[in-house]
């Protein structure tokens, strides 16, 4: 119920002389990052769907906040938290990302989790703060912050503690923070 009323808001856009088509069945209700009048979501520049339990809209300051078990996907990366507040530009364009509260992303072999995540839309560059810990295959990193750009193999940890497991080993589990490391 909720997908239908994003779609509702970022899709009414003031009719032309000669009205758009309609969009296909297919496209997901909850796609975000519309231009004018609606389109299929393989056109949008930086495609994302949101999908939650609430959803608020403040037009004012071009802002949109989803809540409750939020999921938000671009391409191959799965973020998950439960707060998220995006900021868009002109024809709905979301450009940056704020996520709060048990921040988890996926992107192939790589996971990082969180208490923050910030997501530059435009550059595709995600920084994850507050305890972050990330997985890269079976290496295990943590640190202050966590960094990389989705559709890359770079990763950044900042005050990393790194744990490279040998063959065969078990679940690996990290210790606390490095003493005089400096907290997010």
């Amino acid at each position: 119920m909720i997908e239908y009323f994003v779609m509702a808001f970022f899709v009414a856009q003031p009719l032309a002389a000669k009205a758009a088509p309609a969009a296909p069945a297919a496209t997901p209700a909850s796609a975000v990052g519309l231009q004018a009048g609606p389109v299929a979501p393989t056109t949008f520049k930086n495609p994302i769907t949101i999908a939650a339990t609430k959803f608020q809209i403040i037009d004012k300051r071009k802002e949109a906040i989803w809540t409750e078990n939020v999921r938000a996907q671009r391409g191959e990366a799965d973020l998950r938290c439960d707060r998220l507040v995006a900021t868009y530009r002109g024809q709905q364009e979301i450009t940056r990302i704020q996520c709060l509260g048990r921040v988890e992303v996926r992107e192939k072999d790589l996971f990082v989790k969180g208490d923050r995540a910030d997501f530059d839309n435009v550059t595709g560059v995600l920084e994850v703060t507050g305890s972050p810990e990330a997985r890269k295959g079976n290496t295990v990193l943590k640190g202050s912050k966590v960094r990389f750009t989705l559709g890359t193999d770079l990763l950044e940890v900042t005050d990393s503690f790194t744990v490279f497991p040998s063959a065969g080993a078990g679940p690996v589990k990290l210790p606390g923070p490095r003493p005089g490391a400096k907290a997010p």
